[in-house]
């Protein structure tokens, strides 16, 4: 592969890239026209961090999703009759499939990828951020929100139309993201009065009253009837916006979250967790449990994968540390800690691989083997591979544990195989077994928006501007280590 002929560090790379483009223009291999279009520029490779890159990147990876190449296309956000609707599938160039329709998570994680870019680019040059999150938040409340009985349809057409109109728990916890991160940028109280309402509706209907810090997976329109099986998916994303609700509220309405994020902490660490049998300094949260929320011990299928097979998921686990540490970066309960390390131990010793540094294995067994009948287990998956990144560097800088090199690895992988050099984003995979060939190119889909990207671009900014000191340190670390 192209990217691994030269050494990341190697004052070179550059140069040789450039002298590259230009014999491949000369040739007419490629033409002068890609090269403008080309929206992936070149790191720095002489810093440990090239935050200035991370944050062009951002950019232009919000805007090839609002609107592709030609600004018209990608999600349609950018068009005069934007409807807040996002057409959400897309082609390799950013050319959409029309979509029938979007699920409320979909819907919510491209309003969030345009809420970090406006804050990132700044009001001044941000307007087309804010107006397509804008223009999809009303979307979101005036379509997903179910007048009668509260929560968030699942899906809904481009018409507003619901598709599906269950409440599944996944599809009820994004929303609260989204509007909290609006209102972080925006103040606007409508914003925050819904993420509270969309909260209230959580603690109703969601929150297992027979295991204080369990959340139920999903119900009926109603709620009159539980749908699914418990997952800590669901847990996960509730744990997520709790924590941003913390930072844009204050007084009583903080405390009482910061309650909640207490009781969601204190179950990740004392129930979900389970150290691996016969160590002490590793273990995992299952993706499935039973309904006392015991890991699941049914058989492992592909088809019962997400509902109720027995796996750990790395991914999760590698999430869910980065959060634990954020948490504790809030001021909550330090001890959490020790079980983030265990939760990353666990990945490092099972699901990293050895050639190109990344995730290989998003699910493994509890005793974190690969799972036999797993048609994944030679992929790299683009969010696993986000997931790891943003959690070896924020361990890296915030706790001093040492994953230099680890995160040096996958972010080379992430950044120069996984995104797509010539149209900009990221593939949804890429084949160890052979030499790393991108696995379905398609750029979107309900399941795969610019979440997990923005997210780990995002952590890179703050971490670069929380922790300067930190950041020269490594820097200079780093350059002398290539010299």
């Amino acid at each position: 592969m192209m990217f691994r002929l030269f050494n990341e560090r190697s004052p070179l790379k550059p140069i040789l890239h450039l002298l590259l483009v230009i014999a491949l223009l000369v040739a007419g291999i490629i033409s002068a026209d890609s090269v403008q279009r080309s929206p992936v520029a070149a790191q720095d490779s002489g810093l440990f961090i090239d935050a200035a890159w991370y944050r062009e990147n951002l950019i232009r990876s919000a805007d090839l999703w609002n609107g592709g190449l030609d600004g018209q296309s990608g999600m349609g956000s950018y068009q005069n009759d934007f409807t807040g609707f996002f057409n959400v599938d897309l082609d390799r160039d950013w050319k959409p499939f029309p979509s029938k329709s979007i699920t409320s998570v979909a819907q919510s994680r491209a309003i969030y990828m345009n809420i970090e870019a406006y804050r990132v680019v700044g009001p001044e040059e941000g307007a087309r951020f804010l107006q397509a999150a804008t223009n999809g938040i009303e979307f979101l409340l005036t379509n997903f929100r179910d007048p009668d009985y509260g929560g968030f349809y699942w899906e809904v057409n481009r018409f507003g139309q619901p598709v599906e109109d269950m409440k599944q728990g996944y599809g009820n916890v994004h929303p609260i993201l989204a509007l909290a991160q609006a209102y972080a940028v925006t103040q606007e109280p409508a914003y925050l009065k819904a993420a509270l309402d969309q909260l209230a509706v959580i603690k109703q209907h969601f929150l297992d009253p027979d295991y204080v810090g369990g959340i139920r997976p999903g119900f009926n329109r109603d709620f009159t009837e539980i749908i699914g099986v418990n997952n800590v998916d669901t847990f996960t994303h509730y744990f997520e916006p709790l924590l941003v609700l913390y930072d844009v509220t204050e007084g009583e309405q903080q405390a009482e979250i910061a309650d909640q994020i207490v009781i969601a902490g204190d179950f990740l660490v004392h129930h979900l967790y389970q150290d691996q049998e016969g160590y002490s300094d590793r273990g995992y949260v299952a993706y499935n449990y039973d309904e006392a929320w015991q890991p699941s011990l049914l058989p492992y299928t592909r088809e019962t994968q997400w509902s109720g097979a027995r796996q750990a998921s790395t991914g999760h686990n590698i999430e869910l540390a980065f959060l634990i540490s954020r948490a504790v970066e809030r001021g909550f309960n330090p001890d959490w800690l020790n079980v983030a390390d265990k939760l990353i131990k666990f990945c490092l010793e099972y699901a990293i691989d050895p050639e190109y540094g990344g995730m290989l294995y998003e699910v493994t067994d509890y005793d974190g083997k690969p799972l036999p009948d797993n048609p994944d287990n030679s992929l790299f998956v683009w969010w696993a591979q986000a997931e790891t990144a943003r959690a070896l560097l924020h361990f890296t800088m915030v706790r001093d544990s040492t994953y230099e090199t680890p995160f040096k690895r996958i972010e080379t992988l992430f950044n120069q195989a996984l995104t797509d050099q010539e149209y900009g984003g990221l593939y949804q995979a890429l084949d160890a077994e052979h030499d790393l060939a991108p696995v379905v190119l398609t750029k979107g889909n309900i399941w795969k928006v610019n979440y997990h990207y923005t997210m780990y671009f995002v952590e890179v900014l703050r971490l670069a501007d929380t922790y300067p000191d930190r950041i020269t340190e490594l820097n200079t670390s780093w350059a002398a280590s290539a010299n």
